[in-house]
């Protein structure tokens, strides 16, 4: 699914972001970069994601080089970034429906897709509040409902129990689970800063640190 070799990503000359980046994630394969902030965990989300260009380095998702490969024919990307990305003065639901809207998805499939996701992460009572009034646990579950919506073959979800109390990280790493086992043929690449939250994920882990991949640990992998 994705190979990575000798990437290099910098925004000053004294400092990569990211330094000698070597990865081959299989598909379907289940993986947590794991680090502290400014590790390059999520550094490495975005230049999957097409936000960030690499310095050096090579990057192939299914044998495509990276800045050839289209989100759109050759594969699905569901990315759910730390800071969500939400029509802010639209509804759970009104932005449910626009993301679907814009996949020219016929009204019926919409209401059906949409009333799954909502009743899924369990976010019936919110679904008409608008999503600037929503609290950050809200917005991770909403964030997580819409991404489940489509058909995604790679998933890159970053940190979002960042900033949550105990209790609402431990719902989130179940949806979490609940989501690798209903698309067991998914890629999936997390990026978390809590070894114990991403313990219990069950997934391959690997260690970043100022950049750079310190080392590799086999978890319990998701079938």
């Amino acid at each position: 699914m994705i190979s990575i070799k000798n990437l290099y990503l910098s925004f000053t000359k004294e400092f990569d972001a990211l330094h000698n980046i070597n990865l081959d994630i299989a598909d379907g394969e289940k993986v947590v970069l794991l680090g502290e902030a400014d590790s390059g965990k999520t550094m490495l989300l975005r230049v999957l994601a097409k936000l960030e260009k690499v310095n050096n380095g090579e990057v192939y998702i299914k044998n495509i080089s990276l800045d050839k490969v289209s989100f759109k024919h050759d594969i699905s990307v569901g990315f759910v970034p730390k800071s969500f990305v939400f029509l802010n003065n639209k509804t759970v639901r009104e932005n449910f429906v626009y993301i679907l809207k814009e996949r020219k998805f016929d009204p019926a499939t919409i209401n059906l897709k949409v009333l799954t996701a909502l009743k899924n992460f369990g976010i019936e009572s919110i679904q008409n509040l608008k999503v600037k009034d929503l609290s950050p646990y809200q917005k991770a579950l909403s964030e997580l409902a819409r991404v489940s919506m489509r058909k995604i073959d790679l998933f890159l979800i970053d940190d979002i129990c960042s900033g949550l109390v105990p209790s609402e990280a431990e719902n989130i790493i179940l949806k979490l689970k609940e989501m690798m086992q209903e698309n067991p043929e998914s890629t999936f690449l997390f990026a978390m800063s809590n070894n114990n939250l991403a313990q219990k994920l069950e997934c391959k882990i690997i260690n970043l640190v100022h950049g750079c991949i310190e080392q590799e640990n086999e978890s319990t992998q998701i079938n």
